[in-house]
């Protein structure tokens, strides 16, 4: 089990959240959007960044820490 201390699991529980909202914004403008290649270029971001959510999932599921759900 990882040990994290109090000061990071607030930051990866914060992080996680912006990189949700990331997620969410990019999905919503990718469909917005008349240009094609913007809407694949965001539609790539929001790949990248649910990574980034599943990465510190994994790392709060291996500190016991149950992250809040989206």
């Amino acid at each position: 089990m990882v040990q994290l201390t109090q000061k990071e699991k607030l930051y990866l529980q914060d992080t996680l959240s912006h990189e949700q909202i990331s997620v969410t914004k990019c999905n919503f403008y990718a469909g917005q959007v008349q240009d094609p290649q913007i809407a694949s270029l965001l539609k790539n971001l929001a790949t990248r960044e649910q990574h980034h959510i599943d990465t510190i999932t994994n790392l709060l599921n291996q500190a016991g820490i149950q992250p809040p759900s989206s």
